[in-house]
């Protein structure tokens, strides 16, 4: 304790402490540049309602947001003049679902579009509709739905659905599988020049049946399908898609998704790949030119071509 001019006693910090102190700020901010770091302090700040990742992404460009769910898929496909939500997670992650949808500003969807009927896809179907509603419902011929009404499209092999500016090319499935992974619903969503092919969770003998249509499978990014099991993204699946980018939606599993072996084939054929379960929702941004930005909620902008 000292004095001060006055005769008033006032405390100092001892040096030991404030040796503590400086060390603990620098432990604080390290810690806060790794992406386990960057999650903790973005999920503060949207809890506190401070902000949120994607606040400063441009308008007028097309951006999709792989929401982190888990292991589930719940994607925000966000045009400038549409929304449409692809797959809805768990029935547990709704509610995050609903928290980025506001956090977006959409109160409505022209479009809710299910690979297929598991849990983990369309789990969170009904809690999310009660709330932001969708114009329609679309769904392969082979997805199993309670309680559906005449919101439901089925949506077939070879034709185009327009949804203001935005198009989807149906590709499978083109058949009937015993697996019901197998008879998810996969398109390829065009914008202007920009391409995404969504696969939901098939696996080899649905990715076999698309490789022998012969249909037009390339797209400037892969949503990989069934969170990166190993039953699925072979080689010469990917030679066929030729991604610039991919996205693997992932969470905490017994199976340990994603698998190795699928990260090598993607760093093999030199496609550049994002994962949830690490880099939290992760943001695909195009202008329908040809340029490609990503945004992670643990990194920001990571650079594109």
């Amino acid at each position: 304790m000292k004095h001060g001019k006055y005769g008033k006693k006032f405390w100092t910090v001892p040096r030991v402490l404030q040796i503590i102190l400086v060390v603990l700020l620098c432990v604080s901010m390290v810690f806060s540049c790794t992406s386990y770091g960057k999650r903790m302090w973005n999920a503060l700040f949207r809890a506190a309602h401070l902000s949120h990742f994607t606040a400063d992404l441009p308008e007028n460009k097309l951006h999709i947001h792989v929401i982190d769910v888990g292991k589930a898929d719940a994607i925000l496909v966000e045009s400038p003049t549409a929304s449409v939500l692809v797959d809805t997670g768990t029935q547990n992650s709704a509610g995050d679902v609903q928290r980025y949808l506001k956090a977006r500003g959409i109160e409505h969807l022209d479009a809710v579009i299910l690979s297929h009927g598991d849990a983990d896809h369309a789990g969170g179907l009904s809690k999310i509709m009660e709330e932001i509603p969708a114009e329609v419902l679309l769904c392969s011929a082979y997805t199993k739905l309670p309680d559906t009404d005449d919101l439901v499209q089925t949506a077939l092999p070879g034709t185009e659905i327009f949804l203001s500016d935005l198009t989807l090319e149906i590709l499978a499935p083109t058949q009937s599988f015993s697996e019901e992974n197998d008879n998810s619903l996969v398109f390829r969503l065009r914008y202007d020049d920009f391409s995404m092919l969504f696969c939901g969770d098939i696996q080899e003998n649905a990715e076999k049946a698309l490789l022998e249509s012969g249909a037009d499978l390339r797209a400037d990014v892969l949503k990989v399908a069934h969170h990166g099991s190993n039953t699925s993204s072979s080689t010469a699946f990917l030679q066929a898609v030729q991604p610039r980018y991919a996205v693997i939606s992932a969470g905490e599993d017994r199976n340990l998704l994603p698998r190795n072996a699928v990260l090598k084939r993607l760093q093999t054929e030199n496609i550049r790949f994002f994962r949830t379960d690490l880099d939290g929702s992760v943001v695909i941004s195009a202008d329908g030119s040809g340029e490609i930005f990503i945004t992670t909620e643990t990194a920001g902008l990571c650079g594109g071509e």
